[in-house]
């Protein structure tokens, strides 16, 4: 849905209000950003290991300013610190409470754009939307897509 007139990094959703942020790609260009939108309520307790179960509505602003929670894996530290390794480490803190999708958006926003749904890889062994490698601002800034990941 369109933003509120008075702050256009708050969004209405049909479960409720969230609140973006203003990021910079490298380039010096400005994106939209929404990080960490639920699209299914955290899989803990009794409904760790069951299919998902839709997000509930929420009252108030949703912040969706930091990037989520990266899903539970192993964290790989065969080769100590080197970076061509570590940079497939997730970025974010691990928990099981990680169902949640990015949404990028280029600006000035445009009228009519592709949206490009980014589904990161890992063979449901590893990875995260958030890795430094899958920069969603180049992305998002230089092809004048929408990034959802």
């Amino acid at each position: 849905s369109d933003a509120t007139d008075s702050d256009p990094l708050v969004i209405t959703t049909d479960k409720g209000k969230i609140r973006g942020t203003t990021l910079e790609a490298p380039s010096g260009k400005k994106v939209d950003a929404w990080m960490g939108i639920p699209y299914a309520q955290p899989p803990l307790g009794p409904l760790r290991f069951r299919h998902p179960r839709p997000a509930e509505r929420w009252t108030g602003v949703l912040n969706a300013t930091k990037p989520p929670n990266s899903c539970v894996q192993i964290v790989d530290t065969v080769f100590g610190d080197f970076p061509g390794a570590t940079m497939w480490n997730p970025n974010t803190p691990l928990s099981e409470d990680c169902l949640y999708i990015n949404v990028v958006v280029p600006r000035p926003r445009p009228k009519n754009a592709a949206v490009m749904l980014w589904i990161f890889g890992g063979g449901f062994y590893s990875g995260t939307a958030t890795l430094d490698v899958y920069d969603h601002r180049t992305l998002a800034s230089e092809e004048n897509v929408i990034v959802v990941s």
